[in-house]
């Protein structure tokens, strides 16, 4: 392990002819209101970034839609708008009118009439927007830069490394959200339709949505076009982003469903009968591997069929975005790496067939330092594992190798690892792939030819064998989660894994979002580098306090794999085990009993401190507020709840859980001491 679909429908070619939707939100049974969108269009390469306006040609109604036409010499979008229960929908074609690719940024406006206007950014922040400001939540997105080096050029940059994904940037959250005068208004991607985009807002611009693509003619599924879907919608403007979340995971159920029916922490490869006592730690989601062996009443046999009956959920490793091979020397010619004396022949097959490009036409090779391999080195050649690839492919190799296999005993389901890790972002180049891909092409701004974003290569395997094992009653889980928003649409739990010294992958901003992309399915984590730390090592162990307490908050899940993903696994060392139990028995339980509540984007709550952050879980006779001090201080605090709004009508009596202590109610606000750097558990339940 490193940095840990449905059957494609037959009707897609009938998809892509139909005009794609954006939604507004209206009230129920309200009459639609057309939104005139002014559409601008950037092409790649264009350097003083100055968008033109693509004229409106006509627009056409019928009922409750309104179909309008953009055009000029180069480019004609369609959109069309209708009326849902609560929100309008809107789908948006892109047609390029002249032969050959083209690289374009679209970008759709919604202006709004309006005096006053709020970005809202993340959970918990907003800004009052000022005039011709442009707002963006984003991160920066490009072909991520192997530290070992790469084979495929004499320079990084040679082989593409570092190259933008579209104009280098994507939005964080898969919907913005504003203020406008006083009303929330937001627009949102849909999420099984993997594409480079952001939102952002401008006060004459109003709300608006950029899409990265290109257009080729060998994209045989939708020739010289591209599309995408938004949504757009009402929310109260008092809550602020939690609100349109709310709204959000309403108007994409299947993409937010719960199915995991267990709570619990996350097992990696050690037998789990191996470890003493290990009822005690609150195992729920086993990673393994189909020919992986545990002991059981005295019997050896496969650990998916020892952990059979024991409430833990065992998941066959796969991570098959790249191959692996070890190599015993680090200067290797390219010719020579990818030859026939270097690859052995049970991969070559699949890689003929689906190994991507870069934009020199090489295969992408990176160097990889690679501790689970006894040479320690590997090339990694970056696949592309899209099903309806021809010929013997990646995917078929991995279903072949791994996943039926496992499916044969009865697995119950499949793990994907690293899916946001080095190969991601990788732009594949191969021409002979564009007509098998389902989604749109995008490009790079520092190249401006068309190409695979990888993601929707792995998107598309995802959905594939996510949609097989939903169809069985099993599961998909997915390690390597960073802010990714696509992978919430196929995945039933996500995996995290953490550095003790470096927080940028598990401070309130990235925590934050990831508990807003999962709603209220499961999010596990495992420590990695730092697990050997005196905090972890040396009494009174304090490390697994603060971790625990931080992900307590959210209601995610602590584990700990091994100091560099391969050696030193901490679920195979006793002594590190006997430390963390006493922290395990008395923390799990109550992570459990949140999580199974369900967390809650809208908290109808508030601290008297400002500083204190507050989520909520579960509603009426099953409710639960965490309350989070970051700070370096202790805090005494009230927290006041809006009894009516979680279903409780009466008096409350209120218990924190870690200590079993009672706590003070007045009325409705409940008193509680918050120690720094700490997080307690509010249960609260009506007289």
């Amino acid at each position: 392990m490193k940095n840990h679909t449905l059957l494609k429908v037959n009707l897609l070619f009938t998809f892509f002819l139909i005009p794609a939707v954006l939604l507004i939100a209206q009230n129920t049974g309200e009459k639609l209101k057309y939104n005139r969108v002014q559409i601008e269009y950037l092409l790649a390469g264009n350097h003083d970034n100055a968008f033109k306006t693509l004229p409106l040609a006509g627009e056409t109604t019928s009922g409750t839609a309104l179909v309008s036409t953009y055009r000029d010499g180069f480019y004609q979008v369609v959109i069309s708008q209708f009326q849902r229960n609560g929100y309008i929908e809107i789908n948006g074609e892109l047609e390029c009118l002249s032969s050959g690719s083209s690289c374009v940024t679209l970008r759709l406006c919604f202006p709004q009439q309006a005096t006053n206007f709020v970005w809202y950014e993340g959970l918990d922040n907003h800004a009052v927007m000022q005039p011709g400001k442009l707002y963006y939540d984003t991160v920066a997105v490009a072909t991520m830069l192997p530290p070992d080096g790469a084979f495929n050029g004499n320079s990084l940059s040679d082989g593409g490394y570092g190259d933008r994904v579209g104009r280098g940037t994507m939005s964080f959250y898969p919907l913005c959200a504003t203020g406008v005068d006083g009303k929330g208004k937001a627009l949102g991607v849909d999420p099984a339709l993997p594409v480079v985009y952001r939102l952002g807002a401008e006060t004459a611009k109003g709300i608006f949505a950029e899409f990265d693509v290109a257009t080729s003619p060998e994209a045989e599924k939708f020739p010289n076009r591209a599309f995408f879907r938004l949504c757009s919608f009402d929310f109260d403007n008092n809550w602020g982003m939690r609100s349109a979340l709310e709204h959000y995971y309403a108007i994409y159920p299947e993409a937010f469903k719960k199915r995991v029916p267990v709570e619990g922490i996350w097992l990696p490869f050690t037998p789990m009968r191996s470890i003493k006592n290990w009822e005690e730690l609150g195992f729920a989601f086993h990673e393994t591997a189909w020919n992986s062996r545990d002991v059981k009443e005295g019997q050896q046999m496969s650990n998916i069929l020892s952990d059979k009956g024991s409430g833990v959920l065992s998941f066959q490793y796969t991570e098959p975005w790249d191959i692996q091979l070890p190599i015993w020397r680090k200067n290797i010619a390219y010719d020579t790496l990818i030859s026939d004396a270097m690859i052995p022949a049970e991969h070559r097959d699949y890689l003929a067939s689906s190994a991507t490009e870069d934009k020199n036409g090489k295969k992408q090779a990176r160097r990889l330092e690679t501790p689970w391999f006894d040479s320690g080195w590997a090339v990694s050649i970056t696949t592309n594992c899209d099903p309806d690839v021809p010929g013997f492919n990646r995917y078929q190799y991995v279903l072949q190798d791994e996943i039926t296999p496992a499916v044969k005993l009865n697995v119950d389901g499949i793990y994907f690892d690293s899916m946001e890790w080095n190969w991601h972002h990788d732009l594949n180049y191969r021409k002979d792939h564009f007509k098998y891909t389902d989604y749109p092409l995008t490009f790079s701004a520092d190249v401006a030819k068309p190409a695979i974003w990888n993601f929707v290569s792995e998107f598309e395997m995802m959905k594939k064998v996510s949609g097989e094992m939903h169809r069985q009653g099993k599961l998909a889980m997915g390690n390597g989660h960073g802010w990714n928003p696509f992978a919430a649409s196929n995945l039933d739990l996500f995996g995290a894994e953490l550095s003790w010294y470096y927080s940028g992958d598990h401070n309130t901003k990235a925590l934050d979002f990831k508990r807003a992309i999962s709603f209220q399915k499961p999010i596990v984590f495992l420590l990695n580098e730092g697990l050997n730390d005196p905090a972890f090592t040396e009494a009174p162990y304090k490390g697994y306090e603060i971790y625990f307490e931080k992900l307590l908050a959210y209601g995610f899940f602590p584990s700990f794999f091994s100091v560099d993903a391969s050696n030193d696994p901490y679920w195979q060392d006793e002594k590190k085990i006997e430390n963390g139990r006493p922290f395990f028995k008395k923390y799990i339980p109550v992570i459990r009993r949140i999580a199974a509540a369900g967390w809650q984007p809208v908290t109808y709550a508030s601290c008297s401190d400002k500083e204190l952050r507050v989520e909520r879980f579960g509603n009426s006779d099953n409710l639960y507020f965490t309350v989070r001090n970051n700070g370096k201080t202790n805090k005494k605090s009230t927290v006041e709840i809006q009894l009516d709004k979680v279903g409780i009508n009466g008096k409350i009596v209120a218990e924190e859980l870690l200590g079993g202590n009672g706590l003070t109610v007045t009325k409705n606000a409940v008193a509680i001491d918050i120690p720094a750097e700490s997080t307690r558990v509010i249960s609260i339940r009506q007289l």
